[in-house]
């Protein structure tokens, strides 16, 4: 009786050992697979700007970042039954920024969004980037803000989350707040 008794104990525990490694294999397969997402917002004078990125994640860990926001495989989107936009995604001089603010987005964001790779998306999709708010036509011309829609990223004071993450261009706060929002956004897919 002991024999058999304890033959159906390392049965029982062989089976529960056995059935929580299946379990934990299948959980640990995770998110897999492509995905698009993007992030866009009206400005204070009526520019719409944002990005369309790809991210690839494997076993819920991101392994490439693209960014598709000027490329032949970007979407456009309906906002809000307005005609189409076309996303800007990195600073242009007509509208105060340097050359200098120019060229450091353009010469990092690839360095940016590499930085994403190897991350696991939970930790990607914990990082609170904070926006104020967007704008909408006054009917007139003008431009006011819609407390309805997020807008602009903060500037790197309002967003610790975002600097400390490591994911921030110095000097680009708002670019790399609307890269991680794009990407956030693809993930939540």
């Amino acid at each position: 009786m002991k024999k058999m008794f304890k033959a159906l104990s390392v049965l029982a525990a062989t089976a529960a050992v056995g059935t929580g490694v299946a379990f934990a294999a299948g959980c640990n397969t995770g998110l897999n697979g492509t995905y698009q997402g993007e992030y866009h917002y009206t400005g204070a004078h009526g520019s719409v700007y944002g990005m369309v990125v790809e991210v690839t994640v494997e076993n819920n860990i991101i392994t490439k970042v693209t960014n598709l926001t000027n490329s032949d495989n970007a979407y456009a989107k309906q906002v809000q039954g307005e005609a189409k936009w076309t996303v800007v995604s990195s600073p242009m001089p007509n509208y105060g920024w340097t050359d200098a603010a120019v060229s450091n987005w353009t010469s990092h964001e690839s360095w940016l969004l590499q930085q994403y790779e190897g991350r696991s998306v939970a930790d990607v999709l914990d990082i609170k980037v904070y926006t104020d708010y967007g704008y909408k036509s006054d009917g007139s011309g003008g431009w006011v803000q819609d407390y309805g829609t997020m807008g602009e990223p903060c500037k790197v004071d309002f967003n610790k989350a975002l600097e400390e993450s490591g994911l921030l261009i110095s000097g680009a706060t708002q670019g790399s707040g609307r890269a991680a929002l794009a990407i956030q956004n693809a993930l939540k897919k």
